[in-house]
């Protein structure tokens, strides 16, 4: 189903209500610019450029969700680096992390609660999150989700990276709400036609395929996609359902792409049993 911003509002107030917390890490000269109230639902706004509250450190904070990215992105083989966390992110955009107190962020990974898929992501995730923070000697609020998206000179437009959670469920919110706080009305992003984050970016709204391989890209099946954000959505009937490790298919669909002959979308809801639905569009 089409998400809506009423949805991850919802979404967003439950999180809340749950005892998770909401930040939003820049600085004060970008923070000033961005929607920092997103929905209503309140978030701190953190400066990595201060020595941020008396009691832990927002670098070290940082520090953490550097470890959760790079450890949810680690099996792909494209950790977050420090710099790119830094010079991409931090200074011309905002990290929206959801962050958990210490000791609930402990007791996530004993919950019983939790399916056998995820407390494989959990156990995989947040054990390397906890560790780095005690190496810091940090106890401070744990990130267990981030977004973040970097701006582009067309107006409205960003290019979306960095999603990751070490808690399944908290993906869709995260990017929801870090949409709201830039005012994004179109996203660019990279994603894996094989990847069933591909479900969570389709929920976004209608995504087209700017380009259906990136040869440049390290991880196979790579595709660079368009969504106009919380757009109208109508159901539509594929024209045809890919493979998505099919990589002569993707070849053609980009033979097509750069010869003006077609136009192709992902449709919902994204990756369904190793196969993909594509509307196509002819010129």
């Amino acid at each position: 189903m089409a998400l809506t911003r009423a949805d991850i509002a919802a979404s967003a107030q439950r999180l809340t209500a749950d005892g998770f917390e909401l930040y939003l890490a820049s600085h004060r000269e970008v923070l000033d610019r961005l929607n920092t109230s997103p929905f209503g639902v309140p978030v701190t706004m953190l400066d990595f450029l201060t020595a941020g509250p008396s009691d832990w450190s927002v670098a070290d904070l940082m520090r953490v969700y550097n470890v959760l990215n790079a450890t949810a992105f680690g099996d792909k083989g494209i950790p977050l680096q420090n710099w790119v966390m830094i010079d991409l992110g931090l200074l011309p955009s905002a990290f929206l992390l959801v962050a958990l107190p210490m000791a609930r962020a402990e007791a996530i990974l004993s919950d019983p609660g939790r399916t056998p898929a995820e407390r494989e992501r959990i156990e995989r995730v947040l054990p390397a999150v906890l560790a780095q923070a005690r190496r810091l000697g940090y106890d401070g609020p744990i990130p267990v989700a981030g977004y973040c998206a970097a701006p582009t000179p067309i107006p409205g437009g960003w290019v979306g990276w960095s999603l990751c959670s070490a808690i399944p469920g908290l993906g869709t919110v995260t990017k929801g709400l870090g949409l709201e706080v830039y005012g994004a009305r179109t996203l660019t992003g990279v994603a894996q036609f094989s990847d069933q984050g591909l479900r969570v970016h389709r929920r976004f709204g209608p995504m087209r395929i700017i380009a259906a391989t990136l040869d440049l890209h390290p991880v196979p099946h790579t595709l660079v996609y368009r969504s106009d954000v919380f757009a109208d959505d109508p159901p539509q009937a594929p024209t045809f359902w890919m493979d998505c490790r099919d990589l002569d298919a993707q070849r053609d669909m980009q033979a097509a792409i750069e010869a003006g002959t077609s136009r192709f979308s992902v449709l919902s809801p994204g990756l369904v049993d190793d196969r993909v639905p594509i509307l196509e569009c002819t010129s």
